[in-house]
């Protein structure tokens, strides 16, 4: 039997399922065509992401080349006839990744292409925990409140051993593309042994201050976990079992980490069963909302020019890092959908093409949820208030000059709302609408207009 695995974005040597696949099948297995569809960059201001994505891969292709391994890589476009070209009857999958730059690699647009030539395909659990399926409640549906996801399923988590394979003794089995990448992406991404590294040093160090750094903004402090999930770095059994076999050593802030990684599962299986919510509003009454599609109100706050300091700030992080602290993400969301009124679809593209540990179903869902569309999303009363959320997270302004250097000098105090001390800040060198933006917006008009709205459906 000649069989074709996909690696795109399980980018790992050690606790890899794909290889624990052909371990358990290796006396079938005749041939064997590693496989990396390369994932396309087209959009305008990518060229971060891009980069991170292929120097993920060239870490893992320079892992591989120790073993005398040597993938083909292709474009997605050409895997059926490549497929059929090798004669591969069968295709092994990550059927769980979420993580791709555009829908149409997932695994529903994937099954349809093999389809199309005939070929089987096999998906195996790579990059979450649970299986959706196995997650229903009683009534055989997904949870729709975290909370009851939660208490269901978190006893389920366990301990789990390491697979048997030894890539050392399936190599033979591989045949050798003798391709490599057509440029040098080693000063992007991050490696294998450098995640793990920064996650095992993370969980002895950092993790017991988990709930008090997790919102410290001038400074990362977190363990930016999201990054190596989001390319299949590390296993999430193999993070499970660290945490638990830790678990003892500080209990209430391993079980909140714990929490946390059990959103992403809850938000994963509500994205493989109601897939049309990536497009549209999961809450059916809130789907014909007059939205406003200003565009040029959504391409300052894009470029950090909103007039309010903590977005503008937030908003910076994201275009010079491809990356942005999650209680950043939760405002500057709010603000797009909430104080601009605009469409939430529009924010989460943009988050989409920026960030660098992209996951569709914690994006759209973390996009639903600021949007008040989502299910257990925030109420629409509930409204954050910019100015409040930077004096309680960025008090002494240390977050907002890290990435705004003109306010540096800036008595702290006055940047939380700077449309009230323009004065002031003429003193200190600041004018506004000259040196730094007037507000686009003013905070309670834009409230009483999204209570209104709300109110009216």
């Amino acid at each position: 039997m000649t069989i074709g695995v996909i690696l795109n974005r399980v980018f790992r040597i050690n606790n890899n399922p794909l290889f624990e696949y052909i371990h358990q099948n290796k006396e079938e297995i005749e041939k064997c065509y590693l496989i990396i569809p390369q994932e396309i960059f087209e959009e305008d201001g990518t060229n971060m992401k891009a980069n991170y994505y292929y120097g993920v891969m060239q870490s893992f292709l320079n892992d591989l080349r120790q073993y005398d391994i040597e993938p083909f890589l292709l474009d997605y476009s050409d895997l059926g006839d490549f497929c059929e070209d090798k004669s591969i009857s069968e295709v092994i999958v990550a059927g769980d990744i979420m993580s791709y730059h555009q829908e149409s690699y997932d695994i529903r647009h994937l099954k349809k292409a093999f389809n199309k030539h005939n070929i089987t395909v096999t998906t195996v659990r790579a990059n979450h925990y649970f299986k959706p399926s196995a997650t229903m409640n009683k009534q055989g549906e997904p949870y729709k409140v975290f909370t009851s996801f939660y208490k269901a399923h978190r006893s389920k988590l366990r301990k789990h051993d390491s697979y048997a394979y030894k890539l050392k003794n399936l190599s033979d089995l591989f045949v050798k593309s003798q391709q490599k990448l057509n440029q040098d992406y080693s000063k992007y991404g991050l490696s294998e042994s450098k995640a793990i590294k920064k996650w095992n040093d993370y969980i002895d160090q950092d993790i017991q201050n988990y709930e008090t750094n997790r919102e410290y903004l001038p400074e990362v402090l977190t363990s930016q976990l999201s990054i190596i999930l989001a390319y299949g770095i590390i296993d999430i059994k193999q993070i499970v079992t660290q945490l638990i076999e830790r678990y003892e050593e500080d209990e209430h802030n391993i079980e909140q980490f714990i929490r946390e990684l059990m959103f992403r599962e809850f938000y994963y299986v509500l994205m493989t069963h109601y897939p049309n919510t990536a497009h549209e509003a999961f809450n059916e009454k809130y789907r014909d909302i007059k939205w406003e599609y200003n565009k040029e109100d959504y391409k300052s706050w894009c470029e950090g020019r909103t007039g309010f300091p903590i977005v503008d700030a937030a908003m910076t992080e994201l275009n010079q890092t491809g990356f942005m602290h999650n209680r950043m993400r939760m405002v500057v969301s709010q603000f797009l959908t909430k104080d601009l009124f605009i469409d939430w679809t529009w924010g989460e593209d943009y988050f989409r093409t920026k960030l660098i540990d992209f996951d569709s179903a914690s994006n759209v869902h973390g996009w639903q949820w600021s949007a008040s569309t989502g299910t257990d999303a925030v109420p629409y009363f509930r409204m954050f208030n910019p100015s409040r959320q930077s004096e309680r997270f960025d008090k002494d302004a240390l977050y907002i000059k890290t990435f705004i250097p003109q306010l540096n000098d800036v008595t702290p105090k006055l940047l939380h709302e700077p449309f009230k001390h323009e004065a002031e800040l003429e003193q200190e060198g600041i004018k506004l609408g000259q040196d730094y933006p007037k507000p686009l917006v003013d905070h309670k008009e834009a409230r009483d207009h999204v209570m209104s709205v709300f109110k009216q459906i």
